[in-house]
């Protein structure tokens, strides 16, 4: 493998713009920077979450989920490019299923909390729908640009679909965390802050 990251430091930054993988110069506070950067964040917190969970299922669930975020990254990054496939959607789906198998139904809202892990993952939760919000956000500023009828845009390529079920699995992972060592959800209480 070549040296693809010869030069950390560029210095072309410093008036407040960057490059994008596919050359173009933007605004660093540009849409498209925008969601690349929470899609960083997210890819960062679900590092802390893969740090610190006990549950293998969890672990075995966000094995490829870092790699899958950094090819969403590349999506944005250069329009056109197809990385994120119906394959990847079905692998988050499937790690749902098999993660949220043990747990029990439930019958109220879940305050984060609990293990260390259980409440990182609702951390990247929470950021995982800014993401979604974020590429939605661009998603339909370039269908406007272009004219597009659909919300299928190059930045898409499964990006909202991925997004939107790997906020799911979060939340079942932050429940697995707190299960897996013996800790029942943290629960909210409907009116206890009024009564204290």
């Amino acid at each position: 493998m070549g040296h693809r990251l010869s030069r950390i430091v560029t210095k072309t930054g410093d008036q407040g713009q960057t490059s994008l993988g596919s050359g173009v110069r933007v605004d660093k506070d540009s849409p498209p920077i925008e969601a690349m950067g929470t899609v960083d964040e997210l890819n960062s917190w679900i590092g802390v979450l893969l740090m610190l969970a006990k549950s293998p299922a969890v672990k075995q669930s966000f094995e490829l989920v870092q790699h899958d975020l950094f090819d969403l990254g590349a999506q944005i990054s250069v329009p056109g490019t197809k990385l994120l496939s119906r394959e990847h959607l079905e692998r988050v789906e499937k790690s749902f299923e098999s993660v949220n198998a043990n747990l029990g139904m439930l019958k109220e809202f879940i305050l984060p909390g609990g293990e260390p892990a259980s409440a990182f993952a609702h951390v990247a939760r929470t950021v995982c729908r800014r993401a979604e919000r974020r590429l939605f956000s661009l998603c339909e500023i370039e269908r406007q640009t272009e004219g597009q009828g659909t919300r299928d845009t190059s930045s898409q390529n499964y990006g909202l679909s991925y997004l939107n079920r790997l906020s799911d699995l979060l939340f079942v992972a932050s429940r697995l965390e707190n299960h897996f060592a013996g800790r029942p959800d943290v629960l909210w209480e409907r009116g206890k802050s009024v009564s204290a």
